[in-house]
């Protein structure tokens, strides 16, 4: 169609000059695009015009990143031009909880910084850098999210950046670390990596629950709420003396607990809390059962990033009333005690 447009024009030069004019801001337009996220926001993006070395690119305008070309034949620690990476855990959102290597490079004001969406505003706050991009891993977005993670990582070692990759937690703990290491490799950058403090330990402990109690819990299991490709993982079957505690799991949480009782033989009385925001300065606490938890949970509010604990370590510290029972719904609140 494009061809037989061109031997159209032949011969008429108003028309040729008004096809070309009409061409460039079709393809200027086309530059420009609405992503409209499953939350109901919405964000117009311009696509890259810079050269990829791909001709593969999504919805996003970004390139496959395994279509980009190495830029190391084999990978090493760091770059000719200098560049490196370095995947960061940044703990569960306390600043006071990084650990000093940690605190060191994001004090370091030449880093380029690619942050997870989750990691707290403290966190954010300490960094010196003002090459700073975070990730937009909304609700139906999150392997286009990744995609434009990736590309972001390849154009600063490009540039011989230091490309620090903050994960919140700890990066292999649920962080798909491991899968950006490798991707990493691909592009010719062997990554360090900088553990953090996982949510899976440190945010019960700051919740008042501890994971494993003489006569309670001799053991814990971590789990995810989400599998590959937005699946259900397999559960765990039900033991009454084990935790599990999960990790991005509260968007599914009414559908979690009903699967646990259904498929995994958890009684639904069985104790559940959900710690928001561990360690920041708005962390709540909520405490339920199995049939109480999503309804305690929408009526507070509740949003990730949030840990779910699961098991009767939920009520060894909990003080019960003159009754014998112990308190439900929102049992701590630091917002409120500020």
């Amino acid at each position: 169609m494009l061809q037989g447009s061109f031997i159209f024009a032949v011969g008429l030069r108003l028309d040729s000059l008004a096809f070309v004019a009409q061409t460039t801001r079709n393809r200027q337009r086309s530059r420009r695009f609405t992503l409209g996220y499953k939350d109901g926001s919405r964000v117009e993006r311009t696509k890259s015009s810079e050269p990829t070395g791909s001709s593969i690119t999504n919805e996003w305008g970004i390139p496959d990143s395994s279509t980009l070309e190495p830029l190391a034949p084999s990978p090493v620690n760091e770059l000719p031009n200098k560049g490196k990476v370095t995947l960061l855990g940044s703990g569960p959102g306390d600043p006071d909880l990084l650990t000093m290597k940690a605190y060191r490079l994001l004090q370091d004001p030449n880093i380029m910084v690619i942050a997870d969406r989750l990691v707290s505003k403290e966190i954010m706050d300490v960094i010196a850098t003002k090459d700073v991009k975070t990730a937009r891993k909304l609700p139906g977005c999150s392997e286009l999210a990744q995609e434009e993670i990736y590309w972001w990582v390849y154009k600063g070692i490009k540039k011989g950046k230091h490309v620090v990759r903050l994960k919140i937690g700890d990066p292999f703990v649920f962080g798909r670390g491991g899968e950006e290491v490798l991707k990493f490799r691909r592009f010719g950058v062997e990554s360090s990596v900088v553990p953090g403090v996982s949510a899976a330990f440190s945010a019960p402990l700051l919740g008042s629950i501890p994971v494993t109690h003489r006569g309670v819990s001799n053991q814990v299991v971590m789990c995810t709420g989400y599998g590959r490709n937005n699946t259900s993982p397999d559960l765990i079957r039900y033991h009454e003396e084990q935790t599990i505690v999960f990790l991005m799991a509260v968007g599914k949480l009414r559908d979690l607990c009903q699967r646990l009782i259904d498929l995994a033989g958890y009684p639904s009385k069985t104790p559940v809390a959900i710690v928001e925001r561990a360690g920041c300065p708005d962390q709540r606490t909520v405490v339920g059962n199995m049939e109480t938890i999503p309804t305690i949970a929408e009526e507070n509010n509740i949003k990730p990033p949030s840990t779910i604990v699961v098991g009767k370590v939920v009520n060894v510290l909990l003080e019960a009333d003159e009754a014998g029972k112990k308190p439900i719904g929102l049992v701590q609140n630091f917002t409120a005690s500020l």
